[in-house]
């Protein structure tokens, strides 16, 4: 399950992972991103996986249908717990024009001000 709300920055989208994600969920992802991304040149997301089980972060982009939108994400602030550091890493590789920093989840408030930079 995916829970997707207007983030604290107004051109972001703040998307809470919980368990499996449904084709309903993105669904919702991807009519949510559209409307973002209509307001927006380029749209910021805050990623919260420190709740998320048995998921990989690449099936979260995969299932997010997130691949055919990267071109239009400024950045990608990830909170999760310490294992999540080193797929977060991986990430930033394979999106060259795409912000992204890692983030405990104590410190989200720090993700939210880094998105608003």
């Amino acid at each position: 399950m995916i829970k997707i709300t207007p983030a604290k920055v107004d051109n972001a989208i703040e998307i809470e992972v919980q368990g499996k994600v449904e084709k309903e969920d993105l669904n919702h992802f991807e009519e949510f991103f559209m409307l973002k991304r209509q307001e927006y040149n380029k749209v910021n997301i805050l990623l919260l996986l420190d709740k998320m089980e048995g998921m990989t972060l690449k099936g979260v982009l995969e299932d997010l249908k997130m691949i055919q939108y990267l071109k239009y994400i400024q950045k990608l602030a990830i909170v999760s717990d310490k294992k999540w550091i080193e797929i977060g890493v991986k990430l930033e590789n394979l999106l060259p024009e795409t912000k992204v920093e890692h983030f405990t989840p104590d410190n989200e408030a720090q993700a939210q001000q880094w998105l608003s930079e």
